[in-house]
């Protein structure tokens, strides 16, 4: 099943405005409670983590894949952002998976806890 994801610009910003937000060592990630009964995805990786499109491309394959094997795990009816930070690019996809998964754990979207 394909993932459904944040593309319009006046979306990301109502889930910067009116969303949560929390973070970590890996992400700043935001979140807003949608109108649907799946979640959308949207990752931003910028120049500042990487000059290298191929590792902002890397760290972003990662996040999704991530979040690909656990989404039955969230709750759905969500907006949400996840934003790379520096650390992402030395960090393991094991690393990413534990941090994304901790992220969700910590701001109660986690149905079960792994």
């Amino acid at each position: 099943m394909a993932l459904n994801s944040l593309k319009s610009e006046k979306d990301f910003n109502d889930v910067f405005r009116k969303g949560q937000r929390f973070g970590n060592r890996h992400f700043q990630f935001y979140y807003l409670k949608n109108r649907e009964n799946t979640n959308r995805l949207g990752i931003i990786v910028s120049k500042k983590v990487s000059k290298r499109a191929v590792v902002r491309n890397k760290i972003r394959r990662r996040i999704r894949e991530a979040y690909r094997l656990h989404r039955g795990d969230f709750k759905t009816g969500y907006d949400l952002i996840i934003i790379a930070k520096e650390r992402c690019v030395s960090a393991t996809y094991a690393e990413i998976e534990h941090s994304l998964t901790h992220l969700f754990y910590k701001t109660k979207l986690e149905v079960s806890r792994l």
